[in-house]
């Protein structure tokens, strides 16, 4: 505690010096005239603000935040979500060898007719400087980057590439890669998305507990199925609005670049199921008209269980109606497997086709 004589001496002295400045706050109404921040991408990653996307490695974390980075860079919508353009810096600190492959998967799933304008830096920035030493040489040669380039939005894939030298577990070290997080966002007003890894057990993502309490949004990703390319996304934390309802997103081999991208559902149907409602529809030609298993199957390209379980979810859902017994059952898709169709058709919907192990390959 500093007595109070000892206090009046520090201030008049503190007040008396060429820098000094009287903290400014604000009164009453005054706050009811802040503008609140916009969303660079709605639900996900707010203006200026901490994103952490996390999963198991493997999983497609990095081919999310691409297909935001480059979504955002061209200003479009995302499966729906409204997103705001600004310049975009992605950080891609590990997996550099599929960047152009995945960016031109991501190019041709869009159809979009140039590459978006993201900038990409393919080496680890340093988050975190040793006791004493910050900031660092490494750490100013970043900050000039961020400066010449003017982001809105800063990726850094993945949080503990960038982060060497510190003990993830240890509060104080991973509080200095949060206070570098923070100047990034206050001096150059840009939002920030951090790509990091989840523990061995999958329950939670990796090290001190400082990253998801300063962390504005945090969302996991999670694997369905065994190299199937089927993922679940779910809001962890949404520290100033509403968590957003789960999303079931696909993702789809691209044969011309040799990598994969990704289809998303949030409202309706999973995506899985999704696919196999939209292709009854497809080969339905007036509504009410029914069809034999075989003929759905066929019209959906698969087989087994990975057929008939979505196909049981549809009918409990009463997107399909199944009439008839044994041999004879015909299937159709009701009114409200119409709507949701419908209300989807504006979404590109590929065939699910299996992802190769190497196309999900993330370093540890």
């Amino acid at each position: 505690m500093i007595v109070p004589e000892r206090l009046k001496l520090l201030l008049k002295h503190h007040r008396g010096a060429d820098n000094y400045r009287q903290l400014k706050v604000l009164k009453g109404e005054d706050v009811t005239k802040l503008k609140p921040p916009e969303w660079l991408i709605e639900d996900f990653i707010m203006e200026e603000g901490f994103t952490v996307l996390h999963s198991d490695a493997g999983v497609g974390k990095t081919f999310l935040a691409l297909d935001w980075a480059n979504t955002i860079a061209n200003g479009w919508t995302w499966f729906g979500k409204k997103t705001q353009k600004t310049t975009v810096l992605y950080v891609l600190a590990e997996g550099v060898g599929y960047l152009g492959a995945r960016v031109t998967a991501w190019k041709n799933r869009r159809n979009a007719s140039i590459f978006p304008p993201v900038f990409y830096y393919t080496s680890a920035v340093p988050l975190f400087a040793p006791p004493g030493k910050l900031p660092t040489t490494e750490q100013l040669d970043f900050l000039d980057l961020v400066e010449s380039v003017d982001p809105g939005l800063i990726v850094i894939d993945t949080l503990q590439r960038c982060t060497v030298g510190a003990n993830e577990n240890l509060q104080q070290d991973m509080g200095q890669v949060v206070a570098m997080i923070d100047t990034l966002r206050q001096n150059f007003n840009a939002a920030i998305l951090a790509v990091h890894h989840d523990t061995k057990s999958g329950e939670s993502m990796r090290g001190s507990s400082v990253i998801r309490a300063s962390a504005d949004t945090t969302i996991h990703l999670t694997a369905r199925g065994q190299d199937s390319g089927f993922i679940e996304m779910e809001c962890t934390k949404q520290k100033d609005a509403e968590p957003f309802k789960p999303w079931s997103l696909m993702l789809t081999a691209d044969p011309e670049s040799g990598s994969a991208g990704l289809t998303a559902y949030q409202e309706g149907v999973k995506a899985r199921d999704y696919s196999l409602l939209k292709a009854l529809g497809d080969i339905t030609t007036h509504r009410g008209e029914k069809f034999f298993n075989k003929a759905w199957r066929e019209a959906a390209n698969m087989d087994g269980g990975r057929f008939e379980r979505p196909k049981a979810q549809l009918i409990r859902e009463e997107l399909v109606e199944q009439t008839g017994e044994g041999r004879s059952k015909q299937y159709s898709v009701t009114k409200e497997g119409w709507d949701i169709i419908e209300s989807e058709t504006s979404r590109p919907v590929p065939r699910v086709e299996q992802v190769q192990e190497s196309l999900l390959e993330e370093d540890e």
